[in-house]
């Protein structure tokens, strides 16, 4: 299998379903717990953003568990 190029990306089609699928949101965060998740993310080779995006994924499913 090929890797994908910024070409393949530009050609492709936005999912449809993505307004009734994520709710986007701005969330302010410390600069201290910001630098956690940079240096967890370093150690990953990805950005912070996805470092926080699966903590919270991770964060919402224990809750859903203990409803």
């Amino acid at each position: 299998m090929r890797e994908l190029t910024a070409e393949d990306f530009k050609k492709a089609i936005p999912n449809p379903f993505y307004d009734k699928l994520i709710k986007e949101v701005m969330v302010p965060v410390r600069r201290e717990d910001y630098a956690v998740f940079e240096e967890v993310a370093k150690m990953n080779g990805e950005t912070p953003e996805l470092v926080m995006k699966r903590c919270l994924r991770t964060s919402a499913k224990r809750l859903k568990e203990t409803e």
